[in-house]
């Protein structure tokens, strides 16, 4: 239990008796910056963030994507860097950087201005305990809702008693921030937030209380207001899933794919729950141990139920992010703080160097994705009279290169790193009879996604001008 200072409000103290935990955070994360600005045409063109990139030089402001906000703050340095007109590559490195810059940006704010080590070492571990794939796909709003979560709970455990007009002026739009962040974000708010009430008595007061119900407003506005396409199909997706699946659900292969990553990639996660359980039961405490598995097996079933094939590694580890803090916040709050600084705390070095190492070692797949995209350019280019090219979508194709969509939009920036006199694109299709009359015309940009006139995209960064589509072989 954190102790209590003299203070009007009881402030608890969550700070460590050493620098080092916090010093460990900052290194961390600055290890992820050099990583992302290292790695950033491997995350960038990538299926969304190509295409959002591309969206931001044609339209010349933020995208927000399905109502999901947050994405803005992230965007601001390269769409910035698109108004300077500077080159391609400084826009996508930027981009990349920006979401490392943003979490640096939070865990200052939670360990230096809300003095919060456990939260601010717990927004490590959502970025480092877990991460594989992850690190690759980048843009996912969950990523950065969960950031500013742990920020929203540093505040609320920095002025326990909420009893001042302004920490609501704080918290009102927080709410709504995190609720727009991503659909699933409000599952580990509600977690934290019986997490803190069993663990102290002084939070069980009424503006606690009113907390939780401003989070159901928020929940129940957002429905009703920001309800759109793709969250819907999630859900009817998941409707779908779960009639299929409910009668046996422990037969969906996607438990067994989470089995197995969690033995070969995501071991800190169940490391950490075994040790935080293990802990809880010693000193006969049955609450928490109940609440942390409660949300683990039915977070991880909800997961596992949206995707039961578990179709795509990178797209479930992000989803699969808000368990750490089901188990890390438990961990560095009740468990870390009793154990020998020498011991835990090595143990984190020791941890924190194994993952960036990890995550450095792993690029190796994101790399041949982008050389193998390269090579069907410079074979379009020796051998064919235009620069566009069309490939029919295959089995083979989606076990290469993933996610197919955003292959139209990531050779269009690829090819025209070099300067726009470069451009190409090259596009998978599903149903390539679908785009038969744009595919035979001159003036087309073609997507899976939706067509362009050439005119509305060509500019200063990529120029396509006129030419057909010719179909090419996939090169091995």
């Amino acid at each position: 239990m954190p102790t209590l200072k003299p203070d009007m409000q009881a402030i608890p103290s969550y700070q460590f008796s050493s620098s080092w935990p916090k010093r460990m955070g900052y290194f961390a994360l600055l290890g992820l910056l050099v990583l992302a600005g290292l790695f950033y045409q491997e995350r960038t063109l990538f299926i969304d963030i190509a295409y959002q990139t591309f969206l931001m030089i044609n339209e010349g402001t933020i995208q927000v994507q399905v109502y999901r906000f947050g994405a803005a703050i992230v965007q601001a340095l390269p769409l910035l860097a698109i108004k300077l007109e500077l080159p391609l590559r400084v826009v996508l490195l930027l981009y990349s950087i920006s979401f490392p810059l943003v979490y640096l940006l939070f865990y200052w704010v939670i360990v230096r201005v809300l003095r919060n080590d456990y939260l601010g070492l717990s927004l490590v571990f959502v970025f480092t305990l877990i991460t594989f794939d992850g690190f690759y796909w980048a843009t996912s709003e969950l990523q950065q809702g969960l950031a500013f979560l742990l920020v929203t709970y540093a505040f609320v455990r920095r002025y326990p008693a909420l009893d001042r007009w302004w920490q609501w002026a704080f918290l009102l739009p927080a709410m709504v921030a995190i609720v727009f962040y991503h659909p699933l974000v409000f599952i580990p708010f509600y977690f934290l937030w019986g997490y803190y009430w069993l663990s102290d008595k002084s939070t069980r007061h009424l503006p606690y209380f009113a907390l939780a119900a401003l989070m159901a407003v928020a929940l129940l506005v957002k429905s009703k207001v920001g309800a759109n396409w793709y969250d819907d199909s999630k859900y009817d997706l998941f409707y779908h899933n779960w009639t299929t699946w409910s009668s046996n659900l422990l037969a969906m292969p996607s438990n067994r794919a989470f089995l197995k990553n969690c033995l070969y990639y995501w071991y800190g996660f169940p490391l950490l729950f075994l040790v935080i359980t293990i802990y809880y039961l010693r000193i006969r405490q049955w609450w928490k141990p109940l609440w942390i598995t409660f949300f683990c097996l039915g977070y991880i079933f909800l997961v596992n139920i949206s995707s039961p094939e578990a179709t795509y590694q990178f797209y479930a580890e992000v989803n699969y992010m808000p368990l750490v803090i089901f188990v890390a916040v438990p961990f560095l709050h009740d468990l870390a703080p009793k154990l020998k600084p020498g011991i835990w705390q090595g143990l984190l070095v020791a941890y924190l160097l194994l993952r960036l190492g990890t995550i450095t070692w792993h690029h190796q797949p994101y790399s041949d994705r982008l050389a193998w995209l390269r090579t069907q350019l410079d074979k379009g280019r020796t051998e064919q009279t235009t620069n566009r090219y069309m490939m029919p979508a295959t089995p083979e194709l989606t076990q290469r290169l993933g996610m197919t969509w955003g292959v139209a939009y990531e050779t269009l920036l690829l090819s025209s790193l070099d300067g726009p006199e470069n451009t190409q694109t090259l596009v998978v299709l599903p149903d390539p009879d679908r785009y038969k009359k744009q595919l035979a015309e001159e003036h087309w940009f073609i997507s899976e996604l939706i067509e362009y006139p050439v005119e509305e995209i060509d500019g200063g960064y990529y120029r396509l001008g006129l030419g057909r589509y010719v179909g090419m072989r996939s090169e091995k």
